[in-house]
């Protein structure tokens, strides 16, 4: 449909699925942020491809709406009640084919309920404001871009002048705010002076908020277990579960961060007192001097002593683990595209070994794991 109303290039939709094998999400999600694709074009073809209303932009549901049904409901079934009246429940929808949920409210409500398609980032940030529900950040919610191929393709980094360089208070506030009702755990306030209001009557205050206790350790795997697992892999999630698996082998701490535009955000994470929620509450301007950033520029490995400004030190309030003495940290790169960054150390005050040998060679794997699952993506 995109290629018939000539809305985007098969070049560019190729990206799109290459991104969307790496960074997860739908495939019209990966292509706005890309610059390929319009939001109201993306809306328009949902809704012509499912024969349905569409919306798109911001919006903002009516309370008395709101109020009809339960907000663990409608984060399980990503559905949002948008506008009530007398005979009608409009209902914005990520899937307009799930009627269970829509019959659901229908009967509740005693209304004829009118599914309206809205794109899934639009979906994930309305349900994060309204219904605390946890969705991953991604770029868009930044009101950033990623770099296409061909930016990413130019050799060498682009210098950023000082004057250029993100305010982190701007960015802590426009972190807090994209990620704000993301989780319902414990303790309050990662980012002090960012207060979000709540935005119906009935719905707490969304809460930015440290995450509870690590998760179980995992299994270690050996280098060659790791390599021979990796090779199987079938998507992102196999990918990490067999990088951490290794990494945990060999250092205390571990953790899989993603890059996207300027952006680092966490994915996901293993080792002492590391908890998979905090690693996912993590969010770092790449245009902050530090080591985060010298890898994103180098696209090369680091080891030495982490250095950065405040979104490296709430970068490590988060781990609540204390900072390590020197860290190892390994780009990985698909299509000449940085796409995650590994994270290791050996804890708070420790000095961690410069043992990159067998990381470079997994990284080497990865890459050729994400190049056959894009290849197979492309083809279906």
């Amino acid at each position: 449909m995109l290629l018939e109303e000539k809305l985007c290039s098969g070049a560019q939709i190729e990206e799109g699925l290459e991104t969307q094998v790496v960074h997860g999400g739908r495939l019209g999600t990966n292509l706005v942020e890309l610059g390929f694709l319009q939001e109201k074009d993306l809306a328009r073809m949902l809704g012509k491809q499912h024969n349905v209303a569409y919306a798109a932009g911001e919006m903002q549901p009516d309370p008395a709406a709101m109020g009809l049904g339960d907000i663990g409901f409608f984060d399980d079934y990503d559905v949002l009640p948008m506008r009530v009246d007398a005979t009608r429940l409009t209902v914005a929808v990520l899937d307009p084919r799930r009627i269970e949920p829509l019959d659901q409210l229908g009967f509740k409500v005693g209304k004829r309920v009118v599914p309206v398609v809205i794109p899934e980032f639009r979906m994930n940030q309305l349900l994060r404001r309204h219904c605390k529900a946890f969705r991953n950040l991604r770029p868009i919610d930044m009101n950033t871009l990623r770099p296409t191929k061909a930016a990413a393709e130019k050799a060498g980094p682009i210098p950023t002048a000082a004057s250029d360089l993100i305010n982190e208070d701007d960015f802590a506030k426009l972190y807090a705010q994209a990620a704000a009702g993301r989780d319902e755990t414990e303790e309050e306030v990662l980012i002090e002076g960012v207060e979000v209001e709540p935005s119906h009557p009935n719905v707490p205050a969304p809460r930015v908020s440290v995450p509870g206790p690590p998760d179980p350790p995992l299994k270690p795997l050996t280098f060659a277990e790791a390599q021979a697992a990796i090779a199987r892999s079938q998507d992102r999630e196999d990918v990490a579960r067999c990088v951490l698996q290794f990494a945990v082998s060999k250092f205390r701490r571990a953790l899989i961060l993603s890059v996207q535009g300027d952006v680092l955000s966490g994915w996901h994470g293993a080792g002492q007192g590391v908890s998979e929620r905090a690693v996912r509450r993590i969010g770092v301007s790449l245009r902050e001097n530090g080591s985060f950033k010298l890898v994103k520029d180098t696209k090369s490995h680091y080891v030495g002593q982490m250095k950065g400004g405040p979104g490296t030190a709430m970068f490590y309030k988060l781990l609540k683990g204390g900072v390590p003495k020197s860290v190892v940290m390994m780009p990985l790169l698909v299509r000449a595209k940085l796409v995650h960054i590994v994270y290791v150390d050996q804890g708070s005050n420790q000095l961690t070994p410069p043992d990159i040998g067998e990381l470079l060679i997994l990284a080497q794997g990865v890459g050729r794991a994400y190049e056959t699952m894009i290849r197979k993506r492309q083809t279906q």
